[in-house]
């Protein structure tokens, strides 16, 4: 079981920079790492889970906007705590910084005195390896009473009562659609926010969630993992029991393991689950992303919801991060209708979340053949990796928004695209670190806008008279005029090319683009 923030801050290195906890709740957010950086695009770099130390310094002169926007980027990667040592960088900590961490439900620390770094990661390091040895050690009794009920054949009821003993809170058994399976017998069951949660996996991905209501402590999380590990050898020796995965999310597991591949198969499989499209009816596949914050599988019910109210009925399944669905669409060539609706959808589904848990949805291009399903399902995936590879935060990314990236980074050498970059980009990049200018921005926004030099103002807030001036020193710089079909051509796949290569969107990363 990973420790607390709340545990975390009682580290001697810790304690010593007196924290102050000024927004999140410590006691809930979980610590997988302990990190130092004061890189402004570090949300890209995260893994999820870190406690992230900076002084502040890659924030220092960033806008009010910029630096709220640095704490969604840490929040959209799962970050867990950011804690800012005050008095480098800044004498306060920054309003908007708080401001955003409350609405994330982040953890923001305020660190008042000056420890080097290194030992808060040392200490945490000393943790983890303490609190490993310690698992293993005090773990053995819980997992030989929950696996002695299993071998002496008890049942499912009977594992789930001496878990809720065990960890002194109401437990449940749901499955992959959120439907409660067996509850225990622990009174005062409720709906509480406060919960551990143990995913319960079978041979083939997936079959449930094993939820203990109760504010998640280092005990009830140590008995929720082998409590699952039970649950699920209890459910092996029962295989018809009703906690196996719905047929839907059997489909969806297979397609995304690549195991169901044949027209046949899929057909049958379809038409089992209850969802077999007429021959030649375009179908529309989508995957809807969640923060970490958020398990897919739970996510499901929220999704086929919001699905069926725009597409009708509609297959559904949880695959990672993700929520798979596949629906009857429209004609490859009714882009705008697919948009649409993926809007639609996504607005269902944050409607009154003040803080929507949603963070893309990835439309794959349409299919009409069966045996093309698989292929459409690991695309609409990949759209939504390719969107976040290149510091896209667009809310729906259709597959024709990032194709060009996706062929870039499948199909050329690593070392000629990055030639190509360089002979197209490289005399404004270099410019741009030279003179602090934005002339890369510049140049991205007027192809975005189609060489509209009034929309291209617009979209920088800048004078038309200044984008003039920056055209000219563009053209300059790259001894040919942006607006000839050849070079808006070459200027374009360089710029997607940059993208891929760097992460980043030169229109949503402040200063200059080195």
């Amino acid at each position: 079981m990973l420790p607390t923030v709340a545990e975390v801050l009682q580290l001697p290195a810790l304690r010593a920079a007196a924290p102050e906890v000024l927004a999140g709740d410590p006691s809930s957010a979980v610590v997988r790492w302990v990190h130092s950086s004061e890189v402004y695009e570090m949300g890209g770099l995260l893994a999820g889970g870190e406690l992230l130390l900076t002084t502040g310094l890659g924030l220092h002169g960033r806008t009010a906007q910029q630096i709220a926007e640095y704490v969604e980027q840490l929040a959209d990667a799962g970050c867990s705590a950011l804690a800012l040592e005050v008095g480098r960088s800044f004498a306060a900590v920054p309003a908007e910084l708080v401001q955003t961490a409350q609405r994330r439900g982040m953890v923001l620390l305020a660190l008042r005195e000056v420890v080097p770094f290194v030992r808060m990661v040392e200490d945490f390091h000393e943790l983890l390896l303490r609190r490993k040895l310690s698992w293993r050690r005090a773990g053995e009794p819980i997992w030989q009473e929950l696996l002695g009920l299993v071998v002496s054949g008890q049942g499912l009821a009977a594992v789930l009562h001496a878990t809720a003993r065990l960890a002194d809170c109401p437990v449940e058994l749901v499955d992959v659609d959120g439907r409660v399976v067996e509850r225990s017998s622990v009174p005062g069951l409720a709906d509480s926010a406060e919960r551990s949660v143990a995913e319960v996996r079978g041979p083939h991905g997936p079959v449930g969630r094993l939820v203990l209501h109760g504010r998640p402590t280092p005990r009830r999380g140590s008995v929720a993992e082998r409590a699952a590990v039970a649950v699920a050898l209890e459910l092996g020796r029962h295989p018809d029991v009703g906690s196996r995965p719905s047929l839907a999310q059997a489909v969806v597991t297979d397609l995304v393991a690549g195991v169901l591949v044949s027209r046949g198969d899929l057909q049958a499989r379809l038409s089992a689950a209850g969802w077999l499209p007429a021959a030649g009816t375009p179908l529309l596949v989508a995957a809807v992303e969640f923060d970490r914050r958020t398990p897919a599988s739970e996510a499901v019910p929220a999704v086929r919801e919001a699905a069926e109210a725009v597409l009708g009925r509609c297959l559904v399944g949880a695959a990672g991060s993700a929520v798979v669905v596949l629906g009857r669409g429209w004609p490859r060539a009714a882009q705008a209708r697919q948009r649409e609706a993926a809007e639609r959808m996504r607005a269902l589904l944050c409607a009154g979340a003040e803080d929507p848990a949603v963070r893309t949805i990835g439309v794959a291009d349409p299919v009409t053949d069966l045996a093309a399903v698989p292929g459409a399902v690991a695309r609409a995936r990949e759209v939504i990796a390719m969107s976040r590879r290149i510091g896209g935060r667009h809310p729906v990314v259709l597959a024709r928004d990032v194709a060009v990236h996706r062929l870039l980074a499948g199909g050329v050498d690593g070392a000629e695209l990055a030639g190509f970059v360089t002979a197209q980009l490289g005399p404004l990049l270099d410019h741009d670190a030279a003179h602090g200018t934005d002339l890369l921005r510049t140049l991205d926004a007027h192809l975005a806008t189609g060489m509209s030099k009034t929309r291209t103002a617009g979209a920088l807030g800048i004078r038309r008279q200044t984008l003039y001036a920056r055209l000219q020193r563009i053209e300059r710089l790259l001894g040919a005029p942006v607006d000839d079909p050849v070079q808006r051509t070459c200027l374009g796949v360089a710029m997607s090319a940059w993208r891929v290569r760097t992460g980043l969107d030169p229109q949503t990363v402040p200063g200059p683009l080195h």
